[in-house]
């Protein structure tokens, strides 16, 4: 099965789910996706959401294993085995790639 690739030339495993509208390619490699967004990260300010929480929202884990300070004391996020913060939660993910879509009226075709 042809796999899609990311602009490196490597293996797509992520893929931003809504798309681009100028038409770029939505599938990056694990090395190429863009990482970390406010829509990752946990604020431990228990006034940063509304309602506010009732106590702060703590990592669980270990410091600089599970989890970093993006902001020392006020907010963190959750990283991967390489200490990187994961990509925006609009981003899916398969490890294995994402299978290309054959378009019979092109030409265009590659092998993985």
């Amino acid at each position: 099965m042809l796999k899609e690739l990311c602009e490196c030339g490597k293996v797509a495993t992520w893929c931003y789910m809504p798309g681009y509208l100028s038409g770029e390619s939505p599938f990056s490699c694990d090395d190429c996706v863009p990482r970390g967004c406010e829509c990752v990260y946990h604020y431990c300010d228990v006034n940063a959401y509304h309602p506010p929480f009732e106590r702060p929202f703590l990592p669980e884990g270990v410091e600089n294993v599970d989890w970093k300070w993006i902001d020392e004391g006020h907010v963190w996020a959750k990283i991967d085995e390489n200490g990187r913060v994961e990509p925006c939660a609009e981003y899916g993910y398969d490890p294995k790639g994402w299978d290309r879509e054959i378009n019979p009226h092109t030409d265009e075709t590659y092998e993985e």
